[in-house]
């Protein structure tokens, strides 16, 4: 797997204030268990095992407040370096073009 493309300026840095840089083990944990129960419900449809399917879509689905618990989205994000200093964009007036003759 390739690394993503450099943004100049930023910065990988975590938000919970945990020491793991790219995520917490339990949160790989979980995503581990949506992609098992991922793939074993699209087994279960090939194969008509319509109570498999059920349980994994089950699995998944309690996958979402089980995120929540574990704080996965907060884990790391990508931002620009000294983007909480930078002031709001100046305000020009209208987004027309200047020839547009707007009444």
């Amino acid at each position: 797997m390739g690394d993503l493309p450099s943004v100049p300026g930023a910065e990988e840095r975590t938000l919970s204030g945990h020491e793991h840089r790219h995520g917490k083990p339990a949160s790989w944990v979980l995503v581990g268990v949506i992609i098992v129960a991922f793939v074993l419900g699209g087994v279960a449809i090939i194969i008509r095992e319509w109570w498999l399917f059920w349980a994994c879509a089950g699995v998944v689905a309690l996958s979402i407040p089980a995120g929540k618990v574990i704080g996965i989205m907060g884990d790391t994000v990508l931002v620009e370096a000294g983007a909480d200093t930078v002031p709001p964009a100046e305000d020009t007036g209208s987004v027309a073009d200047p020839g547009v003759r707007v009444e």
